[in-house]
Formats: structure tokens, sequence, C-alpha cells
């Protein structure tokens, strides 16, 4: 039996390059900056989705229109305020791992633009659903 293969580093957590003590510096500061963003997103959407509770009808659904929409009742508002917040406990979560400060300054800029673009993206996003469910509860007119 030849073992070729001894110390080729497969399985060994996949990222074999070694960081600088600057290097994991900045990728803390860049995973401080998104949980912090992150956490400050998630109040807004849970200060939405309390906001579009409390103006609504209980019952109030979101109005769909599209292509699966086969009842024709729409999506119920309690489950239209959820996938933004989930995603956004996502992104956070994964700003948490143990080694999500290891990265180069490739990682640093996806994370300061592509990231908080996404933490953006579903702040707005949760803002378009709430409108929505407050035409739809009569609370704005529409």
């Amino acid at each position: 039996m030849v073992n070729d293969h001894v110390n080729s580093g497969a399985g060994e957590g996949g990222n074999a390059r070694r960081f600088t003590k600057e290097e994991l510096e900045l990728g803390k500061k860049a995973t401080k900056v998104f949980r912090i963003c992150s956490l400050i997103a998630i109040f807004i959407c849970i200060g939405v989705a309390i906001f579009v509770f409390a103006s609504v009808p209980w019952d109030t659904r979101m109005p769909y229109d599209g292509r699966y929409n086969r009842s024709g009742s729409g999506i119920p508002m309690q489950i239209a305020m959820i996938p933004c917040l989930l995603v956004l406990l996502g992104l956070w979560r994964a700003g948490k791992k143990p080694d999500a400060h290891h990265m180069g300054g490739g990682g640093r800029f996806a994370v300061y633009i592509f990231g908080i673009g996404m933490v953006l993206t579903c702040v707005i996003g949760q803002l378009i659903m709430a409108q929505g469910i407050l035409v739809a509860g009569g609370y704005l007119p529409g």
C-alpha cells in the first residue's frame, strides 16, 4: 500500500493559508462591523414587524398575483414578515463563526461591499413587504 498524500492538507480544515497578524486584526474589524450592522438590521426588521402587527388586522394578507397564486388569497402577513429576518439571522450567525475573521484583502472587500449590501437589501425588502401589508390592511392609502 502506497501513501503519497501523507501531508497533503486534505481534511485539515480546508483553509491552509496562513494570515499575518495585520490581516487577522483587519478581519476581526470587518467581522465586527458586519455583525453590528446585521444586529442593527435585525432590530429594525423586528421593529417594523411589530409596527405592522399592531397596525393592521391580524387576518390581513399580503397581496400576491404571481404565477403560483392558485388560491387568490395572498400570503398571511405573519409569514411575509419572516424571510428577511431569517436571512439577517443567518448572516449575523455567519459573522460569529470562530474563524470568520480569517480573510485577506478580497474577503474584507466582500464583507464590506457585498455583506453590508445584503444586510441593506434585507432591510429594504422588509420595508417593501411592510408597505404592501399596510396598504392591504388599510393603514396606508393605496
